[in-house]
């Protein structure tokens, strides 16, 4: 009997170790890390976009591996927004109230204005990674920032690859949702200023069962290009119904032509293109892309996954810089380590290394230079795509170097037609 008593004693002793083990603070244990958020739809017909987790993981782990920040790990949680406002907002609060995060990576253009005055009100720093909608361009908020570049960016891309193709004819085809109605309102000043005759224009309601009289609304003055977005699962009823229906012309998409994109359209998009964010070919960007292959267990980086990267990053360093991991402070000191003047970095372990020497740095991201202007946002390099062989592939890489003069045109003529609204 005593034996037992002392068994039982004994049991209840190491749950109380490990309880305590938990809830008291300690150097390397939960309860001393720093929590970071993060919010996408992980579910819903915008459930693509969480691939680029695997981005922040990374960046995670590097962090992690050389010490931490200020000698904490960092810790993710987690919430799915859905897609859906009322979803982005509950996972908001639960990781700002619950999780107490200083910091939150996300979301999508879908619902970044549903929970950006929540963070605003929490002093809690709100990084996109994915949400180029132009209704931040001229958002002056202290805790508002994309590292992702606004649709303006890649809208200009678009244009610029078509012109680059000797194109004088375009249509639009894009969704009624606020992404593609954002990138929508930016071509239509990229093709005036590129010299692009707009010869159809067609908003179409998502997940309808046919888009034939939309497409030949779209189509009936013979475009040489057709701009267009929408989701995997519209976009594999429109691409099937373009084949029947034997359409020529020559299709660029934005960020919404991803690998669930593929999945859902092949074999009717072979040929299809876009261009959206993505980083340009380096080693840096070799040895990364081994490493998400790997973790995914499938070739190819998911759309704005070197942007979640840089994110992270950006935080890790930002927080280090000021020696604080309040939103307030990693607030105020994201553009001292994103931005110049300061020594060139590419890693969070190259970037700790010289802020604890008392150096200034630069981070310069994987997406391209982390630049923040007044409102938060940054101009990141474009890749241009091509379905073939059931792949997207890369075929070419821009820059503002590359597209900067008709940017500036761009964002003049933009700029000059929302004053008018």
């Amino acid at each position: 009997m005593n034996q037992r008593r002392n068994f039982q004693a004994w049991v209840f002793f190491a749950l109380f170790l490990g309880i305590a083990a938990v809830l008291i603070p300690g150097k390397g244990m939960a309860a001393d890390s720093i929590p970071i958020g993060i919010l996408l739809p992980y579910t819903g017909p915008l459930g693509w976009v969480a691939a680029c987790q695997t981005g922040a993981d990374i960046a995670r782990d590097e962090i992690n591996a050389a010490g931490g920040v200020l000698g904490r790990q960092v810790q993710f949680f987690v919430a799915d927004d859905e897609g859906k406002s009322d979803s982005a907002i509950a996972g908001e609060e639960k990781l700002i109230n619950i999780n107490k995060a200083p910091a939150i990576i996300g979301p999508t253009s879908v619902t970044f204005r549903s929970v950006m005055p929540i963070a605003i009100k929490n002093k809690v720093v709100q990084i996109s990674p994915t949400a180029g909608t132009t209704a931040l361009d001229f958002v002056k908020e202290k805790y508002v920032f994309r590292t992702v570049s606004s649709d303006v960016v890649m809208g200009t891309g678009m244009v610029f690859e078509a012109a680059k193709r000797k194109y004088q004819k375009a249509a639009l085809f894009f969704g009624d949702d606020e992404s593609a109605q954002s990138i929508r309102g930016v071509l239509v000043p990229a093709c005036k200023a590129a010299g692009i005759e707009i010869v159809g224009d067609v908003t179409f309601t998502q997940r309808q069962t046919s888009y034939r009289s939309e497409l030949l609304s779209a189509l009936k003055n013979k475009p040489q290009v057709i701009f267009f977005e929408a989701d995997p699962q519209t976009s594999a009823v429109i691409f099937k119904q373009v084949t029947e229906l034997k359409m020529a012309g020559d299709w660029i998409g934005t960020d919404f032509v991803s690998d669930q994109f593929l999945q859902a359209t092949w074999p009717y998009s072979k040929g299809v293109g876009a261009v959206q964010p993505a980083a340009k070919t380096s080693p840096r960007l070799d040895a990364f892309a081994k490493e998400v292959e790997k973790r995914r267990g499938k070739p190819g980086i998911p759309v704005f996954t070197v942007n979640a990267y840089d994110a992270m990053i950006i935080m890790a360093l930002a927080m280090e810089f000021a020696k604080k991991t309040d939103g307030e402070s990693l607030a105020e000191n994201i553009r001292k380590v994103a931005n110049p003047p300061g020594t060139k970095v590419y890693s969070f372990a190259e970037g700790v290394k010289l802020l604890r020497q008392g150096q200034k740095i630069d981070y310069e991201g994987l997406a391209g230079p982390q630049n923040f202007d007044e409102y938060g946002n940054v101009v990141t390099s474009l890749g241009v795509f091509k379905i073939e062989d059931n792949q997207r592939k890369a075929i070419g890489f821009l820059d503002e170097n590359d597209f900067g003069e008709l940017l500036g045109k761009v964002r003049q003529l933009y700029a000059t037609a929302q004053q008018k609204k």
